[in-house]
């Protein structure tokens, strides 16, 4: 689709410009179909859940037929679809925003690599059955491991 959408467009100009056009023009085109293709993801995971909620609250008051069950299992496939669909949106979208904006040394950035520090960090070794946590008793056991 995108290639032929590509090859249709009739810029003139130097490279940049044609470049630069149908990058523009592709933006476009491609808004349609994913509006075409998926929809609203958002507005469809809600009506699901909808769907789901009359179907369990039906569920509650009196038992399901075996058609309804069909229903609701297809319901609950369809809305494990759309949770894969808005991952694989989110993961686009921030790795989109980190292209743009760089990896900015964030609080969340410092705090989560002090906590990979302090889960990875060892406290102590086990010499001859008796937990040591003194640094240099434990380089000397690990040199004789190594």
């Amino acid at each position: 689709m995108v290639k032929d959408k590509w090859n249709s467009y009739p810029v003139q100009g130097n490279a940049f410009t044609v470049i630069k056009e149908k990058l523009k023009r592709l933006k476009g085109d491609l808004k349609l179909w994913n509006r075409d293709v998926f929809g609203n993801i958002e507005t469809s995971k809600k009506s699901i859940m909808q769907e789901l909620e009359a179907l369990d609250c039906q569920d509650c008051n009196s038992v399901l037929l075996e058609s309804e069950r069909l229903q609701r299992l297809g319901l609950v496939s369809r809305l494990k679809e759309i949770d894969k669909k808005m991952e694989s949106f989110l993961c686009q979208k921030v790795r989109a925003s980190w292209f743009k904006n760089g990896d900015s040394c964030t609080k969340f950035y410092h705090s989560y690599l002090r906590w990979r520090r302090l889960k990875n960090e060892v406290k102590g070794v086990e010499v001859g059955g008796q937990w040591c946590e003194e640094p240099c008793t434990d380089r000397v056991e690990a040199k004789k491991i190594v």
